[in-house]
């Protein structure tokens, strides 16, 4: 008998120690919910610290350099971060973004009593906001709705094609980036035949891969193919109907607390200079007192929607994003006057108008979802640029990011590409990057990042602008910003 309570205690330890270590004590900034700050401004960090372990350091890391952030006050208490579940945190820790930290999408480091924990990709830091600035809409990626290689060490399919589609969203470089919805998938599909369907479907707690590697693939990627954190612009998410694994399909409370547990936030708001941004939940929460059946936005978040409206002003533009196209409260819509309304759920491109703002309703298509083959040409490869300048927007027609969404990983063909004439790894003291546009728009602010040799003179460019110089003990980073017209070339050189 105490043979079996010894093996059963491993067990519960084992298990408690697999749980701990996918949930993050970093809750904001983090997977979700990014953050966007200006240089001298703070971030109010949201910071589970449940032996009050003492904040030793708090750092910023890019891939070329390193920041450590004053701490200018650590409060405890209680710090409740979702009505409906009650998932709060203990410590709320304000630090300030110190003068001369280089524009760069950083990982965020918090050292406390020899341990140390990170949120990877969460904190954009700006010189200042860029106006008009620039976003990316994609929806419905569904990363790991098909399986390919064993369960326990295969890959989601979805990322082959999401993969290709970083390389040409970096180049665009957008201040950040909105996924609506279906990031992940409630089921898994082996063995799917040509089209993407067939095989067989598996789901639940007991079948690899479990919730955690599902969103492990939509972040860090695999088998050498990236995730979202590939791209060099924060990644907003929100949840759709299949962004749950393992949890029975009514259990609200579950669903929306695994939400919490591996993405952070799920309800939210974030300001970008003077446009206002709010992320709803329309499936992980109950129809009862979170989103209710009539009036969606009059439960628990609509009040945390309207609470972030009042405190942060109206602004001069207002975009609201949810996932499901035909739950629309536009008495919500109206009184907040929002004007864009960013959907997904029904995979084809769509376009209109709701309420008396009037509010623009869109979807983009989908870009990497498996099970589109048999209607790619309508649905697959696709996404959104959206302009926004002061109170007016502009946006693209759906933009298919490759020209053969259906080929293989190998052979997809991208419709916009960078190359480099000499290697960009920093020992040249010269290159060429040639950008190919092959969309029917121009595009403006695309980013190049040259990494140099190290040299007693200032580098100069041609066909583009220099906007910021990162130099290390190694070599200098050298960003630059150019434009392209449609269907066409653009030479930068740096000499």
């Amino acid at each position: 008998m105490e043979k079996v309570n010894v093996i059963l205690i491993v067990v519960v330890f084992v298990l408690a120690s697999c749980f701990e270590s996918v949930a993050n004590q970093i809750v904001y900034p983090w997977r979700a919910c990014p953050a966007i700050v200006l240089v001298g401004k703070t971030i109010n960090i949201l910071y589970d610290n449940p032996i009050d372990l003492a904040i030793d350091s708090v750092i910023l890391e890019g891939p070329y350099n390193r920041v450590v952030l004053p701490v200018d006050i650590i409060r405890k208490g209680r710090f409740e971060y979702d009505a409906f579940t009650k998932a709060a945190v203990n410590n709320t820790i304000r630090v300030t973004i110190p003068e001369g930290t280089p524009e760069e999408l950083y990982d965020l480091f918090i050292k406390s009593g020899g341990e140390t924990n990170v949120s990877k990709r969460s904190v954009k830091v700006l010189k200042s906001y860029y106006n008009p600035h620039r976003f990316i809409h994609i929806t419905d990626p569904h990363i790991s709705r098909q399986w390919i290689g064993m369960p326990d060490n295969g890959y989601a399919k979805e990322l082959e094609l999401l993969d290709k589609f970083i390389e040409v969203a970096n180049i665009i470089h957008p201040e950040y980036i909105i996924v609506t919805g279906d990031i992940i998938h409630d089921y898994t599909r082996y063995d799917a035949d040509s089209l993407g369907w067939g095989g067989v479907v598996r789901s639940g707690f007991e079948h690899p891969p479990l919730a955690e590697e599902k969103y492990k693939n939509y972040f860090e990627g695999a088998k050498g193919l990236s995730g979202v954190y590939g791209f060099n612009a924060p990644v907003f998410s929100l949840p759709g109907n299949h962004d749950f694994y393992g949890p029975k399909i009514d259990d609200h409370p579950a669903k929306a607390a695994q939400w919490n547990r591996l993405m952070g936030k799920r309800v939210y708001g974030f300001s970008y200079m003077d446009t206002r941004f709010i992320a709803a939940d329309d499936y992980l929460g109950d129809s009862l007192v979170d989103i209710p059946d009539k009036a969606p936005m009059s439960g628990l978040q609509g009040m945390a929607l309207d609470s972030f409206l009042n405190m942060a002003g109206p602004g001069k533009l207002r975009i609201m994003a949810e996932h499901r196209q035909n739950r629309v409260d536009t008495a919500f819509v109206d009184r907040n006057k929002i004007n864009i309304l960013l959907m997904g759920n029904i995979h084809t491109p769509s376009q209109g108008f709701v309420g008396t703002t009037p509010t623009l309703i869109i979807r983009p298509g989908v870009v990497c979802r498996s099970g589109e083959i048999s209607r790619w040409e309508k649905t697959l490869g696709f996404f959104r640029i959206f302009t926004i300048d002061g109170d007016t927007f502009q946006y693209s027609q759906p933009l298919r990011f490759c020209k053969n969404p259906t080929a293989s990983y190998k052979q997809l063909v991208l419709n916009l590409t960078l190359d480099f004439k000499k290697d960009n790894y920093g020992r040249s003291k010269s290159n060429e990057a040639v950008l190919s546009n092959h969309f029917d728009i121009p595009l403006s602010d695309c980013h190049i990042r040259f990494i140099m040799s190290k040299n007693k003179k200032e580098y100069k460019v041609s066909g583009g602008e220099i906007y910021q110089t990162i130099e290390n003990s190694h070599f200098l980073v050298v960003d630059v910003r150019t434009d392209v017209n449609a269907k066409s070339l653009r030479i930068v050189k740096i000499e």
